[in-house]
């Protein structure tokens, strides 16, 4: 039987919504993963555009996903306080879970760094790019793997393609920088 006037339904409406109970946690809540890259914070919220100052938590660092929510999502890395990392400038252009499944890896990301060849020049090559990577620094020859690791993904309302020829990165709130490449391989960086 329905009822048959404005206010009855409304009544009714309102009580099938006051019984919906508790969500349904995201599939990520509560799981282990570790960071894609180098995020930056100064505050315990941070943004997509993962502007470079601040604490750096490195790439690898393991998390624990707290909460996740339509366009944000909580995590506590390890040896760092929560933070919460917010999808704000590529909301429109990335879906939450795939932007999730970019960021917190299943795999510790260091197995994707170059392995030192068996001459002392392949070694030290293969080394200097970790140490760049660690320090989120950026020179050319490096891979654009080796750029995500090092700065994060670029936002993607700068950045719409992972195969443009150049990615543009956020300095501070104020300032960006373009990374140029030739095929897979940073050619220059523009600052």
């Amino acid at each position: 039987m329905l009822p048959r006037s404005l206010p009855a339904a409304v009544a009714l409406a309102t009580l099938l919504a006051a019984c919906k109970g508790p969500g349904v946690p995201h599939p990520m809540t509560n799981e282990t993963r570790y960071l894609c890259c180098n995020l930056h914070y100064e505050k315990p919220e941070i943004s997509d555009a993962n502007y470079l100052k601040g604490t750096i938590i490195p790439f690898g660092t393991r998390v624990q996903v707290l909460e996740v929510r339509k366009s944000s999502v909580k995590f506590q890395p390890a040896g760092h306080p929560p933070i919460t990392l917010v999808l704000k400038y590529g909301k429109d252009a990335i879906g939450m879970d795939q932007y999730l499944d970019l960021v917190f890896l299943r795999e510790d990301p260091h197995a994707k760094l170059p392995k030192p060849g068996k001459e002392k020049k392949q070694a030290a090559a293969a080394e200097r790019t970790r140490k760049l990577i660690e320090e989120g620094t950026v020179e050319p020859g490096m891979t654009k793997d080796e750029v995500v690791m090092a700065l994060g993904y670029p936002p993607v309302h700068r950045t719409p393609s992972l195969s443009a020829p150049m990615w543009t990165y956020w300095a501070n709130r104020w300032v960006t920088f373009e990374v140029y490449f030739d095929g897979d391989k940073v050619a220059r960086v523009q600052r």
